[in-house]
């Protein structure tokens, strides 16, 4: 199996907190995984890899927003997690408001939907966001925090998004996004 992460950060030290240690918790299991900053990423880039993670960034990085170079996902045939900012890309990308409402700190996650990126029906995961999505189809809720969702599927392909960072207090979702999806 291989993965391509995808960098949404600017400064390229912030791939430190962001993006290595996604790339860590794939490399303890053995899974082949290639680092690309999204202004690089092609289509045969996606293509040539089995699965995609597009990884958090800082909350001053807001670029990765602007222009289009996230609408192969409307079209992708390979499984997408996005995390913190990823999650934003892919609720974007499918026409959902990106609101302005900061959240940083660990707080308690309810599942709302049985899924196969954790069995947990209560955890508690670290935030680390300045905004949060308004979920419409063809995205639907899997768990929520207060009334923020934060874990968000696709109806139809294998789609998901986390407003938190696994990475910090879930490892397992990513490994089970690796290994079930």
């Amino acid at each position: 199996m291989s993965m391509l992460l995808i960098s949404l950060c600017c400064d390229p030290l912030s791939e430190l907190e962001f993006v290595r240690p996604v790339a860590r918790i794939l490399g303890k299991c053995g899974i082949n995984h290639h680092v690309k900053h999204y202004l690089e990423v092609t289509p045969k880039d996606i293509h040539s890899m089995d699965k995609v993670i597009i990884c958090g960034s800082a909350l001053k990085d807001e670029k990765f927003l602007k222009g289009e170079w996230f609408r192969w996902l409307e079209n992708v045939d390979r499984p997408v997690l996005g995390i913190g900012s990823g999650f934003h890309v892919i609720a974007k990308a499918f026409g959902c408001p990106l609101i302005n409402r900061t959240r940083i700190g660990i707080f308690n996650v309810k599942l709302v939907k049985e899924n196969r990126l954790i069995d947990e029906r209560n955890f508690y995961a670290y935030f680390l966001t300045k905004r949060v999505a308004r979920i419409m189809r063809p995205l639907k809720t899997l768990a929520k925090t207060g009334n923020l969702d934060c874990i968000i599927a696709h109806e139809s392909k294998s789609i998901y998004g986390c407003l938190f960072h696994p990475e910090v207090t879930k490892p397992e979702i990513i490994l089970n996004f690796a290994l079930r999806i």
